[in-house]
């Protein structure tokens, strides 16, 4: 089976070292945004005909893993209200600490020699993020850039909050009849975004809806991917695992993006196509007997961090050196990476709780080389 069952069985998977390197997929996406104004150059944009380029495939992947990962720590948790905290241990520490280094260092650095940092705009910026407003002082700090906006990248945090809001409203609502009901509002959000694109149309809403839900047009996108990630889990006893699958679907989205392009046919064929072929693709990797690479995070998960500080270190960069290209994405790397780990072990460790720690400390201490009684473990079935 492409999600295979037993005991400890979901626990031995690859999500780990996938998260992490989706996030330097977004990363070297941006590279290119902040360096040339457009990723047209990036190879996986040429390679899918402008349709995904690595950013792209990096935050809907997030999302899929995600979907996955949160319906199963709801099903394990003994409340909706343990559930609730653990997404928010998860996500606020990190996300409000990163923003207060946005607002509160870098933008006082960056910023014209008359700006001041008042009391009012501090307490308007720790209120907004609170929310996942992402605000800060001056939202297009670095204007002289070619992209102007402080950190780009936390546009999914709040996305990503809303959708645990609406899992556990699902699985309340829909928990005898979960399976069709995800699949008819796959199909209906489906439906929506090969629509809108036809008619070129993007839909939004108030600014007042706009600041509570985000862009409706982002989630014709965004939520799909979600979507099936939840499916995937509770439909996990019925998905094979086929390697001629994935090539077949590979194959089949490659051409569309090609032959198709941006004809109706085409846009509706890499609508269907494509995040059904990443997500297989994704748990095709995780689970996969072959690749063992269950100790990806055994001195910490860092792909949160990464993710959440790489924009802006890329703007620093961008404004202040002019670094050859190739030195910009590995200096970009780099930097992200050592602020991943600090905001693991600083921030974002720290509000696991011990229970959980504790778990995953064990799962890691019993990753020893396999002998004929030995199975891997992993530590990423309740860290989306």
């Amino acid at each position: 089976m492409l999600i295979p069952g037993g005991p400890g069985a979901l626990d031995r998977n690859n999500f780990d070292a996938i998260r992490l390197a989706m996030a330097f997929l977004v990363l070297f996406s941006h590279c290119f945004a902040l360096r040339f104004g457009s990723e047209a150059m990036e190879p996986l944009s040429q390679i899918t005909n402008g349709f995904y380029n690595s950013g792209n495939a990096g935050v809907w992947g997030f999302f899929i893993i995600s979907g996955f990962l949160v319906a199963r720590s709801f099903d394990m948790s003994p409340s909706v209200g343990r559930f609730a905290m653990r997404r928010v241990r998860r996500i606020f520490p990190g996300y409000l600490v990163a923003t207060s280094f946005c607002a509160f260092v870098v933008t006082p650095l960056f910023a014209p020699p008359d700006f001041s940092l008042t009391s009012g705009e501090i307490a308007a910026t720790l209120a907004g993020n609170l929310t996942l407003g992402n605000h800060f002082p001056i939202p297009d700090l670095f204007r002289d850039n070619p992209v102007s906006a402080i950190n780009g990248s936390l546009w999914s945090i709040r996305y990503e909050a809303l959708c645990y809001v609406g899992l556990t409203l699902l699985t309340l609502t829909f928990r005898r009849r979960l399976q069709p009901a995800l699949l008819l509002l796959y199909l209906a959000v489906l439906i929506l975004w090969c629509w809108a694109d036809l008619t070129g149309r993007k839909p939004g809403g108030s600014p007042a809806l706009n600041a509570v839900i985000g862009w409706p047009y982002l989630w014709m996108m965004a939520l799909p991917n979600f979507l099936l990630g939840m499916i995937v889990y509770h439909m996990r006893a019925a998905l094979p695992r086929s390697t001629a699958l994935l090539i077949g679907l590979v194959a089949a989205s490659l051409l569309v993006f090609h032959i198709g392009g941006r004809q109706p046919w085409g846009i509706v064929g890499a609508h269907v196509l494509g995040p059904p072929s990443l997500a297989y693709g994704l748990f095709w990797l995780a689970y996969h007997p072959g690749i063992v690479l269950h100790r990806a995070a055994r001195f910490g998960d860092f792909s949160y961090g990464v993710y959440l500080y790489a924009f802006v270190i890329q703007q620093m960069l961008v404004a202040r050196t002019a670094l050859p290209f190739p030195v910009f994405v590995l200096a970009s790397a780099l930097l992200s990476f050592a602020a991943g780990i600090a905001s693991w072990w600083l921030v974002e460790r720290p509000f696991l709780g011990r229970r959980r720690r504790a778990r995953r400390e064990t799962l890691i201490d019993e990753e020893r080389p396999l002998g004929p009684e030995r199975t891997p473990s992993s530590t990423g079935s309740d860290d989306a």
